[in-house]
């Protein structure tokens, strides 16, 4: 699914850019990871997350 909605604003991005010389892309891409640890007496949970900006530059061949 995200495949195809990177694809999917991918192609958007570049139907946009069409007329201009170069253009941007950008896209933003989190993910959580959650981990409870129990103990005798003590439950400890962690969550990590994690946060990636891609940029993609893209410039039109004559």
């Amino acid at each position: 699914m995200r495949k195809l909605l990177f694809a999917l604003a991918m192609l958007i991005s570049m139907a946009v850019c069409a007329g201009m010389t170069s253009c941007k892309a950008w896209r933003t891409i989190t993910t959580s990871a959650t981990y409870t640890q129990v103990g005798d007496s003590t439950k400890t949970t962690t969550t990590i997350t994690t946060k990636t900006v891609e940029e993609y530059q893209g410039v039109k061949k004559n």
